[in-house]
Parts: structure tokens; C-alpha cells; sequence
């Protein structure tokens, strides 16, 4: 039952709506923010990639089901004590905002970087940045490590599921002490100018994520129960039955410096991207609710996937979800492809996410998007998709 009432709630907001009657002014700073981590990565058994030939040969090991499993792949550790320079932008809402002291940490998912939650295109049918700040809330959004203009280290030892959620941590961890923009470099200039940026300190801290992006923010609440406030988890969905439809063999990979060499030159060995708009479009955006110009946005602003972030997948979660108390919003495109195998309507059981999941969770939500691929953000009822989140919240008094 309440999977359909959730199924309802959809359809009644299918048709594209405005976070507020206005869109709030912008007040951001971009940042390079310095974040040192101490973790520990593993050594996975794997091709390396270092050309299109390399990348589909990759693609065919990790799918054959006599390849080694997750476990069996697991050949060593590595202990990871460095320092990288993460890229992000804080905005805030107008002065008098009752929720500016709410931040909503936003992690990109596969395939792009912080664009994601920004489209440079028609911003106020899509942007979910201008719908958080429309709602009064504060916004950070960021490029995990690999993409967008934050640091590109080694794609197999490096960039895994587990080090990107501690770079995570720690950015929730400098945003919770106010010291987000103090220690970091500022790119903006804004500085001298906006006191609200500068000293930004808030009292909770919402974490939004897309599809992978998801995946860390279930994994930080999994991992430290007590560091978030709330979770809204896009393209994820938690016993979904269909998962299974998540496969490389669907992205399209080729190598990414070969696909393009201007675009790509600070990505190197092992990093893949989408060959063409078509892979794009199977894995993010459904027919008839997506406009061509979102299709040509997320061609323009794809990203590379490092090989050992789909290794690591599983690597990202923790056993201490049920001591998690805030709220839980999962919201899933009805047609997402690689999530669902294209279909995922009835695919997951709300009762058990509750009961044994979730079990000291404030509240938990499903959200099944009508007629929406996995790319929500990039689809004709993004906007529709926000204002369920923000009302889900708002019952939870973030």
C-alpha cells in the first residue's frame, strides 16, 4: 500500500512545477577545498585501460559471469594518506531565508560532475541548486575526486567508493565547523563581500546525492550515523529486486583520453567515458520526457568513471544504518534503465527499508518519477521531483 500511495503522490506532481513563485537570487563562492583523509583502498584484480580496445575488453571481464566476484577480486590493500584539492560552490539563499541554516550537500553521481545539480541551460526548469535556494535552503555541491576541476588521482588505487566517501566526511565535517570557505582557496573573489559565505555556519546538513553520489550519502549514515541530518537519495533505491540491470555493458565505455584527447588530457590510465549521446541517453533520460538540448547538455558535460569506482561499489556501505534517526527520501525515475532494467514500479518492499534498514529513521519515502529515466535532474519534471523532497523534509522539520 504504501508503495502505490507513493506511486500517487508521483503522478499527481508529473507535470512540471516551480520550487517557489520566485527564483531566489544567487549569492555563491567557488572554492578549492583542501581535504586529507587516512583510509584504506584495496587492490583489485582487473585489466588495466589505456585505449578503446583495452576499455571494451574491461567492460567484457567485469561482466562474464565466470569472471572473479567482488571478493574474489580483492588481492591486497593500500593505505591512502593524502591530501586532495576537491572544487565545490556554496550558495546561500536571500537574507531572512528561515532555512538558510540547512545545508543540502550534494554529491554527483557517475558520468558528471557538479553540473549535475546545475544545469547551465534553462537553470529554472532544472537547476536543483535554484530550486534549494528558492525553498530558503543553502547549497554545496562539489566534484568528487576524478572529475569536473577537483584532483584526478590513479584510477585503480585511488579512486574508489570508500576514499570518496571519507573526502565526504570531511567536507561535512569542515561545513558543520564554519570553516568551509575560511580553509579553502577562494575562487570567486566574494570573500570581502558577503559575510553570509564567508562565515557560513549551518545547524543541519541534509545530504543529497544522484546514483552513485547516492550510494556515498547511504554509506556516510551507514558508516556515522550521527553526521548527517537527512538523506535524499536519487536514482538509488534500497531492495530493489531489479538491481541487477545495473551493468557496465550498458555505459558505452571507451577510454577517455582516446574518446577525447583535448577534453580528457588530465585523465589517464583507467579512466572510461560514454562514446556517444546514444550510451548517454540509454543510461540517463527516457524518450518523450527529456527536451534535445538536455541530451546535448549532458554530451557536452559528461564525465569519466574510474574503473575501480564500479569495483568498489559495495565497499561504500557500513553495518550501522539502523542507528540512523533522521529522515530518508529515496526518489527513483519510473523508467530508470540501469537501476531497474527499465521498469521500477513494485520492484522494491518500503515495509522492510523501514523496519530493517531504517528501523530508528525519523520517516522513509519512496518517490517513483513517473515516465523519468535515471538522469532526473535532466528531465521534464526535475522541478516536480524537488518540491516532493522538500515537502518530505519539511514533515521532518528540516
Amino acid at each position: 500500500m504504501a508503495s502505490v500511495l507513493a506511486c500517487i503522490v508521483a503522478l499527481l506532481c508529473f507535470k512540471r512545477s516551480k520550487a517557489s513563485p520566485t527564483a531566489s537570487p544567487r549569492a555563491c563562492v567557488e572554492l578549492e577545498v583542501p581535504v586529507s583523509i587516512d583510509t584504506t583502498a584495496i587492490k583489485w584484480l582487473q585489466p588495466r585501460v589505456d585505449s578503446n580496445v583495452d576499455a571494451v575488453d574491461w567492460v567484457a571481464n567485469a561482466t562474464t559471469w565466470t569472471s572473479p566476484n567482488m571478493t574474489e577480486s580483492m588481492i591486497g590493500t593500500i593505505t591512502v594518506r593524502q591530501t586532495f584539492k576537491i572544487n565545490g560552490q556554496l550558495c546561500v539563499p536571500p537574507k531572512g531565508s528561515k532555512r538558510s541554516d540547512i545545508l543540502h550537500l550534494a554529491t554527483h553521481g557517475g558520468g558528471f560532475d557538479k553540473r549535475y545539480w546545475d544545469p547551465e541551460i534553462k537553470t529554472k526548469e532544472y537547476s536543483y541548486v535554484e530550486a534549494a535556494l528558492a525553498e530558503g535552503y543553502s547549497v554545496f555541491t562539489y566534484d568528487r575526486i576524478g572529475t569536473g576541476k577537483s584532483d584526478k588521482p590513479d584510477a585503480y588505487d585511488i579512486v574508489q567508493l570508500n576514499v570518496q566517501r571519507e573526502i565526504l566526511r570531511k567536507l561535512t565535517s569542515l561545513a558543520r565547523s564554519g570553516k568551509l570557505v575560511s580553509a579553502s582557496k577562494n575562487l570567486s573573489g566574494i570573500r570581502q563581500t558577503d559575510n553570509r559565505l564567508n562565515n557560513y555556519k549551518p545547524s543541519k546538513i541534509v545530504h543529497v546525492g544522484h546514483s552513485l553520489g547516492s550510494i556515498l550519502s547511504i554509506g556516510l549514515i551507514q558508516n556515522y550515523p550521527t553526521e548527517s541530518d537527512g538523506v535524499i537519495a536519487t536514482g538509488f533505491l534500497h531492495t530493489n529486486v531489479q538491481l541487477g540491470g545495473l551493468n557496465v555493458a550498458t555505459w558505452g565505455f571507451e577510454f577517455a583520453r582516446q574518446n577525447n584527447p583535448i577534453l580528457f588530457k588530465d585523465h589517464g590510465s583507467g579512466y572510461c567515458v560514454q562514446a556517444t549521446p546514444s550510451n548517454v541517453q540509454l543510461q540517463f533520460l527516457k524518450k518523450g520526457t527529456f527536451e534535445p538540448a538536455l541530451l546535448d547538455y549532458a554530451w557536452k558535460v559528461r564525465q569519466p568513471v574510474a574503473v575501480s569506482e564500479f569495483k568498489s561499489l559495495l565497499t561504500a556501505f557500513g553495518p550501522d544504518g539502523a542507528k540512523f534517526k533522521g529522515p530518508v527520501h529515496m526518489v527513483i525515475g519510473e523508467n530508470d534503465y540501469g537501476n531497474c532494467a527499465g521498469d521500477c514500479k513494485g520492484t522494491y518492499d518500503l515495509d522492510m527499508i523501514k523496519t530493517q534498514i531504517y528501523p530508528a529513521a525519523k520517516d522513509v519515502g519512496v518517490l517513483i518519477q513517473p515516465g523519468t529515466g535515471h538522469g532526473l535532474a535532466l528531465s521534464k519534471n526535475a522541478t516536480a521531483g524537488y518540491r516532493v523532497s522538500f515537502d518530505f523534509l519539511h514533515k521532518s522539520g528540516l
